[in-house]
């Protein structure tokens, strides 16, 4: 169970924090076009906070070079256990505010459901997590749609090893799908650091790095 703990990644999904753990982390994405060469980025900041055994209080902020590429979001986590499936299950709830052409500002809705298991291999502990999510703009009635599935093994304690799937569903862009391999390297009690490609594998032709740290309070 501690190996598992600590093999949990960023977004912990199915895994809610214990009563009075948190984490922050802070992670940058950089992004070429395959076909044009264009470049972008993206930096993220992530966090949460066990408020009960049962309920977790986040944070899901984000910033691209755009003016209008932004999103805040505060969210709650419930868990639950699932008797006729293995693993654990949450749902999510949150509401905040994200960029809009312009320079305007729009509210938006977060709905989700996350399902995970752990596992042993031979090469150490593993885990598996789905998070489903749908954030919801009232004010001009568009919905996005994600799915991310997240494949990870742990084959020491200071290691983790992940493979993340992205789909993305926005109402403005086509769908698309985004490969990630990544390896944390745990330098501290609490302090880990991330290294990950990305690729797009489905209208998307983009190829890119990511970087970031987490700490573990």
């Amino acid at each position: 169970m501690a190996a598992l703990a600590l093999a949990q990644p960023v977004s912990a999904g199915a895994w809610l924090k214990e009563k009075g753990a948190g984490l922050l982390s802070f992670s940058y994405e950089a992004d070429r076009d395959r076909t044009y060469g264009s470049q972008w980025g993206y930096g993220s900041l992530y966090g949460e906070y066990g408020l009960t055994p049962k309920l977790t209080l986040g944070l899901d902020a984000g910033q691209g070079d755009d003016a209008d590429d932004w999103k805040a979001i505060l969210f709650l986590r419930f868990g639950s256990g699932i008797g006729w499936l293995p693993g654990r299950l949450a749902t999510e709830f949150g509401a905040g505010a994200t960029g809009a052409p312009g320079g305007l500002t729009e509210p938006v809705i977060r709905t989700g459901l996350s399902w995970g298991t752990g596992f042993t291999t031979p090469d150490g502990s593993g885990w598996i997590n789905l998070d489903a999510r749908t954030d919801t703009r009232p004010q001009s009635a568009l919905v996005d749609y994600k799915l991310d599935i997240t494949l990870g093994v742990m084959p020491n304690p200071r290691t983790q090893l992940t493979l993340e799937l992205w789909g993305e569903d926005t109402a403005t862009e086509p769908r698309t799908v985004k490969l990630s391999p990544a390896v944390s390297r745990r330098i501290g009690k609490g302090t880990w650091l991330r290294l990950g490609g990305i690729v797009g594998v489905h209208n998307d032709p983009s190829i890119g790095l990511v970087v970031g740290s987490r700490i573990e309070f």
